[in-house]
C-alpha cells in the first residue's frame, strides 16, 4: 500500500516536493489561499498585474537551471531585461549593473506553480489546524473542524511560526525550528492607464524605508500598455512596524516614495498595499544553528521552507529536492 503524505502549503517548496513524491506516494498538498504560489505570488486587477512579492529568480546552480529549461523553451520563464538604477536620497540617481540573467514566470510569477501543480492534488481554500496524533500516523482536520485524512507523513512548508503552531505538541521546546526569526514586508501597488516611458525597468532604494521598485509591466509577458508598479519597503522597517495600522504605514510608505523619487504618486488608477508577515530570513538571528530542512524520522514530520535557505527561489527549491531525497531513501 502506498504511503501516505500531506504537505501543507502551495508554494515553490511545497510543489518542488509534491512533485518528486508524487509518483511513490499518495500525496495531498494543503494550501490556505485560493491560489498556488506562495510568495511567488500575483495581485490582478484587470488591466493592472502586481507580482507582489519575489520578483524575480536567477539560476547559478546547474540542477535548477537544468529544471528551468524546458519552461524557458516554452515561454513560461523568459528573461527580465532593462536597465536598473539605484535611487538614495542622499544621492543622484545612478545605474546599477545586474551580472547574471534574472528569469520570471509568465504572464505573472505564480504561473510557474500553476504548471508545477498540474497532475497533483491540492486543496485550495484549505487552513490545517494543529495536528493529531492517529496511531504511528496524523490525523489531519481544518479549522472548521473538517477531517482532511490521516497520513504517514507530513510536511510543512509554512512560516516557521506557523510550523510551531502545527507541530508544537509534538516538538520538543528546544527544537531548532522555534530559532528562526523572519522579517516582514510591504508591498505598495501602484496603476496607471498609461505607458510606462521611462528609460529603466526597477530600482534598488538606499538609505531608506523602502528597498526595492519595479515597474512591473515591463516583465515579459506583462500588459506593457499600462503601468504596474510595485514598491517593497526594507525588511528592517516593516518588521518595526508589521503591527502598525496599515493606513498608517501606507502614509509613511507613499511619503518616502515621494522624498526618494521626486514623482507625484498620489493619484493612481490603482492602489492597494499588502503585508508579508513572514518574508525573509531574519540574517541577525541566523547563528548557524539552525540546519534546515529537517526530517523527523521517529515523528513522521518535516519541514522546508525559503526560511531555510535566504529566502532565493532557487535554494527553496535545492532545499525541497535535498529533503524529497531523505524521504525517498
Amino acid at each position: 500500500m502506498q504511503k501516505k503524505i500531506a504537505i501543507i502549503g502551495a508554494g515553490m517548496a511545497g510543489l518542488t516536493l509534491a512533485q518528486r513524491l508524487h509518483p511513490h506516494a499518495a500525496v495531498v498538498v494543503f494550501e490556505k489561499a485560493r491560489g498556488v504560489g506562495g510568495r511567488m505570488a500575483t495581485r490582478h486587477a484587470d488591466p493592472f498585474a502586481f507580482d507582489h512579492g519575489t520578483q524575480f529568480f536567477t539560476a547559478r546552480h546547474h540542477d535548477f537551471a537544468a529544471f528551468l529549461a524546458p519552461h524557458i523553451s516554452s515561454g513560461l520563464v523568459a528573461e527580465w531585461k532593462g536597465k536598473v538604477i539605484t535611487l538614495d536620497p542622499l544621492k543622484k540617481i545612478s545605474d546599477r549593473l545586474w551580472f547574471e540573467p534574472h528569469y520570471v514566470a509568465c504572464p505573472g510569477m505564480a504561473s510557474l506553480c500553476k504548471k508545477m501543480a498540474e497532475g497533483i492534488q491540492v486543496q485550495l481554500n484549505c487552513e490545517v489546524a494543529p495536528l493529531i496524533q492517529a496511531g504511528p500516523g496524523w490525523s489531519l482536520v481544518d479549522n472548521s473542524g473538517r477531517g482532511l485524512g490521516d497520513f504517514d507523513l507530513v510536511v510543512s512548508t509554512a512560516p516557521p511560526v506557523q510550523t510551531c503552531r502545527l507541530f508544537e505538541s509534538y516538538l520538543p521546546t528546544a527544537h531548532r525550528l522555534y530559532q528562526v526569526r523572519m522579517q516582514a514586508c510591504f508591498a505598495m501597488m501602484f496603476g496607471w492607464q498609461k505607458k510606462w516611458e521611462m528609460p529603466w525597468m526597477a530600482a534598488r532604494i538606499n538609505n531608506s524605508a523602502l528597498d526595492w521598485l519595479a515597474i512591473n509591466s515591463t516583465k515579459p509577458g506583462r500588459n506593457a500598455a499600462v503601468t504596474s508598479i510595485v514598491v517593497h519597503s526594507s525588511n528592517t522597517w516593516a518588521t518595526a512596524h508589521v503591527d502598525d495600522d496599515l493606513g498608517e504605514v501606507e502614509r509613511a510608505l507613499r511619503a518616502e516614495l515621494r522624498s526618494v523619487l521626486q514623482e507625484d504618486f498620489d493619484a493612481p488608477d490603482y492602489f492597494s498595499l499588502h503585508r508579508w508577515r513572514y518574508a525573509l530570513l531574519d540574517k541577525a538571528h541566523d547563528d548557524n544553528t539552525v540546519d534546515l530542512p529537517f526530517y523527523e524520522h521517529h515523528l513522521k514530520l518535516a519541514s522546508v521552507g525559503d526560511w531555510g535557505s535566504r529566502s532565493r527561489i532557487e535554494d527553496v527549491w535545492l532545499e525541497a529536492n535535498f529533503l524529497a531525497d531523505e524521504i525517498l531513501a
